[in-house]
């Protein structure tokens, strides 16, 4: 007796260790899927910086409403496309990045010794975003 409710316990885990390994097959495949297209925006505004057309900055601002651009990999170029932020002040923001390897927060640019005023900071805080990829 004891073996049969030893074996119906075994198939009860092995369809548990089935339906967790099919979830986990749909999560990796979402996690990639918001990867690539995380990777395409990343594009789109790359074409607009290199095109350096008007209408495209401004397609390019309205994305970064909606899909915010990450610190830690965000180029001079990218950058000069928020309001308020040129190419010297750009250029600050990635030595300092690369000074520390990576920020931890959008707020970390306040500690820039007289790089961004908290006005500024404000402005361009929404269109920013620190994203981890481990």
């Amino acid at each position: 007796m004891c073996k049969c409710s030893l074996s119906k316990y075994n198939i009860f885990v092995e369809q548990i260790l089935v339906l967790v390994l099919i979830v986990g097959c749909f999560l990796l495949a979402e996690h990639q899927l918001a990867l690539h297209k995380k990777g395409q925006a990343h594009v789109l505004l790359k074409k607009a910086v290199i095109a350096n057309n008007v209408q495209d900055v401004y397609s390019a601002r309205e994305l970064l409403f909606f899909r915010p651009m990450d610190i830690n990999r965000a180029s001079i170029e990218e950058l000069t496309l928020l309001h308020g932020i040129g190419e010297v002040t750009a250029c600050r923001i990635v030595r300092f990045r690369q000074g520390l390897g990576f920020l931890l927060s959008v707020e970390e640019l306040d500690t820039i010794n007289s790089l961004l005023n908290p006005k500024l900071l404000g402005a361009i805080a929404p269109y920013l975003a620190v994203e981890f990829d481990f």
